[in-house]
């Protein structure tokens, strides 16, 4: 009787340790702020899908967290959801206003859609503002994509000598065609898509 009585009390304190013990080990939910640096790390690593996962759940916890929306923002830009990425971009620069790295992004999202007179507006400005400007989180996204952005935009709203300018300024200083015939203006257009591709 002692002995299964020693057995049940065993056994019932053994129950509260665990019981209790479990209780202060519980996992504390990541922060938005947590969520969005892993976002990063995942967007450095070139998982955007899940790098846009943990923006999203950042915003989810605090839509106010206004660094998801500018990690959001180039991560939909990689997958090529250039409408979602613009939204996050405007977003984020209604707040961040002076954020060249959002402007920049801003600027291909606004291409890619064809919107070529906002992207000139948002390219300008990065230019404008850092000749040099380089992605503070991925540096291989630079100045010339924003100035190939802007050229390729002119181009398109047919100022054909502002994008042979652009070209000269920031990609290829002795380039020069004359860009009041239509054969200059089909070497213009030539030029951009060799900037492209290569």
């Amino acid at each position: 009787m002692n002995k299964r009585c020693f057995l049940l009390i065993g056994v019932f304190l053994f129950s509260l340790i665990l019981v209790y013990g479990c209780g202060e080990d519980k996992v504390t939910p990541p922060t938005a702020g947590e969520l969005t640096e892993q976002g990063w790390a995942k967007f450095a690593a070139g998982d955007d899908a899940s790098a846009s996962g943990d923006f999203n759940a950042a915003l989810g916890l605090d839509p106010q967290f206004y660094e998801a929306y500018f990690g959001l923002g180039w991560a939909e830009l990689r997958l090529n959801h250039a409408g979602m990425a613009e939204d996050a971009f405007v977003t984020y620069l209604a707040e961040k206003t002076g954020s060249n790295d959002a402007k920049a992004g801003l600027a291909l999202a606004c291409h890619a859609q064809d919107k070529f007179e906002d992207a000139i507006v948002a390219a300008e400005e990065v230019l404008d503002a850092d000749p040099t400007w380089s992605f503070s989180r991925a540096p291989e996204i630079n100045y010339q994509d924003v100035a190939l952005v802007l050229a390729h935009s002119y181009y398109e709203t047919a100022d054909f000598e502002q994008s042979l300018q652009v070209i000269r300024d920031y990609l290829d200083p002795g380039y020069w065609v004359d860009t009041t015939t239509p054969e200059g203006r089909k070497q213009l257009a030539d030029k951009l898509e060799s900037l492209y591709s290569g």
